[in-house]
């Protein structure tokens, strides 16, 4: 049910939202205001049927306002405990304003290492789907309390994206205080127009209309910009417009003219499983191949065998993701090895006929399987 039309998005049942700190701090709190019109709008059409989940920026801003502390530069041990401070004001304001419609909001918290690990990534799918059954609204936030590197390098416009297929949503409607992309920073020229579609979102595409627009908290209009290619990747459409307009859900879902909307892929070009191994997992090795197992990968399809493997780097188990090298030092692909670290530096150079033998078990062929790996040229 994922469309490529804004006339098409009305048959849009699941929704990813994304709302960022921008727009639900008013330097005195949360904004309770905006929160409440948006569970309003989605709670009548939650009455139609229709399915949403929201990730949600603004527990350290709300922690800043309870503790009076100021927008000045804080230590990373003061950040995590003011969003441990906000993050139950947070989660009680849509809690409250869901409650007035009979609908019941759940907390996720979510690090960058639950979602690296390939069975917990899957657990939070298989929890996402049973709130989902029940009838709840899943309301997602990064744990900032207890992950150091998710406060430094993330943000919420990321976390959407890499969260899109455990939504198993339709498409994703990312809500900032400007009305859309724009041609050209509006603060700075009067001349400024709004992009209201982009029918191919490209990389090359990403610093142009990246430049046209206001920082917009942590993340900034680049940031939302590769959440929307991401989404592309998918299939699945986005639309980034402001949380100020009325209605903006309902308005958006019934394919008015809201915001700027970024067409999906006319086809997939990822899998889920592609998906979470090119902008989800973080490889935690190396492995470099010869030219010939390069040219294999890269030009053939083929999965990577230990013959072709010169060396490698880090400690990993059977079941990482790696990186695969070629000599030179450039990336060629991501995927899930069959080895550990020190396995393949057994195997590395032999024949597929004497691997059981050097290893002492019947083990696969392939050090990475083709199925289970990813282009770096098909990465963002």
């Amino acid at each position: 049910m994922k469309s490529g039309t804004r006339s098409g998005l009305k048959k849009c049942k699941r929704v990813l939202i994304k709302i960022g700190s921008q727009v639900l701090n008013t330097g005195r709190g949360l904004n309770n205001r905006v929160i409440e019109r948006l569970c309003d709008d989605l709670s009548l059409m939650m009455d139609r049927g229709r399915e949403f989940a929201l990730v949600t920026s603004g527990a350290i801003a709300e922690g800043r306002a309870i503790m009076s502390i100021g927008e000045k530069k804080t230590a990373l041990s003061k950040k995590q405990a003011l969003a441990a401070i906000g993050q139950g004001s947070l989660m009680r304001a849509y809690t409250d304003a869901f409650r007035r419609y009979g609908y019941t909001a759940a907390q996720i918290l979510i690090t960058r290492e639950d979602l690296d690990n390939r069975r917990r990534y899957l657990n939070i799918r298989n929890t996402l789907s049973s709130l989902f059954e029940m009838g709840a609204v899943p309301v997602i936030n990064e744990n900032d309390t207890v992950a150091t590197e998710e406060i430094q390098f993330t943000d919420n416009d990321m976390l959407s994206a890499m969260i899109l297929p455990l939504v198993e949503a339709h498409m994703l409607i990312i809500l900032t205080d400007i009305e859309g992309i724009y041609s050209k920073d509006p603060k700075a020229h009067d001349d400024a127009t709004i992009i209201r579609e982009i029918p191919e979102l490209r990389p090359k595409d990403l610093k142009a209309y990246g430049d046209g627009g206001n920082p917009l908290g942590r993340g900034g209009i680049k940031s939302k910009l590769q959440a929307a290619y991401r989404a592309s990747m998918l299939g699945v459409p986005t639309v980034i417009a402001s949380a100020y307009t009325p209605q903006v859900i309902g308005s958006i879902l019934e394919g008015m003219e809201v915001g700027t909307f970024v067409h999906p892929k006319k086809k997939a070009v990822l899998s889920q499983k592609e998906h979470w191994l090119g902008f989800v997992s973080r490889p935690k090795g190396r492995v470099t191949v010869d030219e010939g197992a390069a040219a294999m990968v890269l030009t053939k399809g083929k999965s990577l065998l230990p013959v072709g493997v010169v060396a490698v780097e880090g400690s990993f188990l059977a079941g990482d993701p790696v990186e695969i090298v070629q000599q030179g030092g450039d990336a060629i692909a991501i995927g899930l090895s069959n080895f550990a670290a020190d396995e393949i530096i057994k195997i590395m150079g032999a024949s597929t006929r004497d691997l059981a033998m050097i290893l002492d078990y019947d083990c696969d062929d392939e050090v990475v399987h083709r199925n289970n790996m990813i282009l770096r040229k098909e990465i963002l």
